[in-house]
């Protein structure tokens, strides 16, 4: 059994209603999309061995012969159908629509203005036959997302659950304790040296620092301020995996009441960004000239706002902000009070007086989302590894507020761009105009811009064969063998 941990303990496991990291975690175990990641972040086949796009707008995928739900029963096109069906339909209340809204058809269904889909058509059991309203690039890589995964929308849920198709199979769920999996007996490529995997919900780091240096866990995620003692311990450092996430730190500034891009860049200015990076996770941490992370197409290196403290005061002279005051909300965190603190103090040099107010995360977001806060800590992972993923939600001004555009950003060109963006097929165009939008967001600033973080986990010597993925759904646990 390899022995893991959650921070946070999922409320369902239902790919229509998964809205964070640990329900998506569990969900991309226990059902299979037509597409998935590996762990490096590639696109994979699923329950589709195969497909093709002659436009980006008409896609056709070829159901894997081998594809078997936990009962025994084959995955046919007709149930992927219902899947979407199921994630779009009014009666669901699903959260997770805007992942599917791009097929023809879908919003009218989701409306309740249409009894089907028209775009979504099984045309036989093997033969799934999607059409997008217009060519969008991203498509495939969102197909890998927890909403459009494939459950058995004949057979009635147990504890909540849906039948899927997945490499792994729910046998044990005690709320807020533990999960336990065991390996879907009838999935072609399903894990054949492990007999299960646990999850145990352990909000506390320490608590799961302990809880690894016993060994009741195999695997920890090694909170920033631990990792130099876990890299400079010599027995331990070979067994520290890292990977640089797909994830950027920044503070959103509320533009609409900041709307003098002078103060905005004199916030940038007034902060030691690359000593601040230094100082995190070991020097892991890379400094953020962008949105858009290292690793995935469209990141750009540019040059950042420079420290300059100096420059920073002509500019708040300049916009006659000289004495400026403003509250920083963050939720409750050991490591983001650290961050913050750090800002505090380059921010008073400059004569920027911050007060920082610590929320709980239903009540920070809410605020946050309602454009109610002068300035807010944040980061952003990725959904799916695609630029227009740091794009599309974080700047697009459809998506002000709770949509993911929090600092509530506007530009007409931008969103032009975006739009333009992804409906460009061409890989190499499409990163070129992706770095271009994120050129002239980066020149507004609408955030101080922070980092990109890069994570690091410890295996225990137990086990062989662990990979860290990029994204959360790149695990399968299909190599991982674990000594007795």
């Amino acid at each position: 059994m390899l022995e893991l941990a959650l921070e946070t303990a999922p409320n369902r496991l239902d790919p229509a209603f998964a809205v964070d990291v640990s329900e998506g975690e569990i969900c991309a175990l226990v059902f299979e999309g037509l597409v998935g990641l590996s762990p490096e972040g590639v696109l994979s086949p699923g329950v589709a061995r195969a497909w093709e796009t002659p436009d980006g707008r008409r896609f056709v995928f070829h159901i894997d012969a081998r594809a078997r739900f936990s009962d025994g029963r084959s995955v046919r096109a007709d149930d992927v159908r219902a899947s979407f069906e199921r994630v779009l339909a009014p009666a669901t209340a699903s959260p997770r629509t805007w992942v599917l809204e791009r097929i023809r058809g879908a919003r009218d269904f989701r409306d309740g203005k249409a009894s089907a889909i028209a775009g979504l058509e099984a045309s036989d059991d093997s033969t799934l036959v999607v059409e997008l309203a217009e060519p969008f690039a991203p498509f495939l890589s969102m197909l890998a997302l927890p909403a459009a995964r494939v459950v058995d929308t004949r057979s009635t849920p147990v504890d909540g659950i849906p039948l899927g198709s997945g490499p792994w199979v729910v046998s044990e769920w005690v709320r807020g304790d533990h999960i336990t999996l065991v390996p879907n007996p009838h999935h072609a490529r399903r894990a054949t040296a492990i007999d299960g995997v646990r999850y145990r919900i352990i909000p506390e780091p320490f608590t799961r620092i302990a809880e690894f240096e016993t060994g009741a866990i195999d695997v920890l995620e090694i909170p920033d301020a631990e990792v130099p003692r876990f890299l400079d311990d010599s027995q331990r450092a070979s067994r520290v995996l890292k990977r640089p996430e797909l994830r950027v730190f920044y503070i959103g500034i509320n533009n609409p009441k900041f709307t003098d891009v002078r103060v905005r860049r004199a916030l940038n200015h007034a902060v030691n960004v690359a000593e601040l990076s230094r100082v995190l996770q070991a020097s892991a941490a890379i400094p953020a000239h962008g949105a858009i992370p290292p690793g995935i197409p469209g990141f750009k290196e540019r040059p950042g706002y420079e420290y300059d403290p100096v420059l920073a005061k002509r500019l708040l002279q300049e916009a006659g902000a000289e004495n400026l005051h403003l509250e920083v909300w963050l939720r409750e965190s050991a490591e983001g009070g650290r961050v913050m603190e750090a800002v505090q103090g380059y921010w008073r040099a400059v004569g920027v007086d911050a007060t920082l107010v610590r929320r709980e995360w239903s009540a920070f977001k809410q605020a946050v989302s309602a454009g109610k806060v002068d300035a807010f800590l944040l980061d952003w992972f990725a959904d799916y590894p695609d630029a227009e993923n740091f794009l599309f939600p974080l700047f697009h001004s459809s998506n002000h507020g709770g949509g993911g555009n929090r600092s509530f950003f506007s530009d007409p060109q931008v969103d032009r761009m975006i739009e333009d963006a992804s409906r460009e097929l061409d890989p190499a165009r499409r990163a070129a105009a992706s770095a271009s939008v994120d050129s002239l967001v980066f020149s507004q600033a609408p955030w101080v811009y922070l980092y990109f973080p890069t994570t690091f986990h410890i295996v225990a010597e137990r086990v062989d064969g662990y990979r860290l993925p990029s994204l959360y759904l790149g695990n399968d646990f299909s190599g991982v063998r674990v000594a007795h």
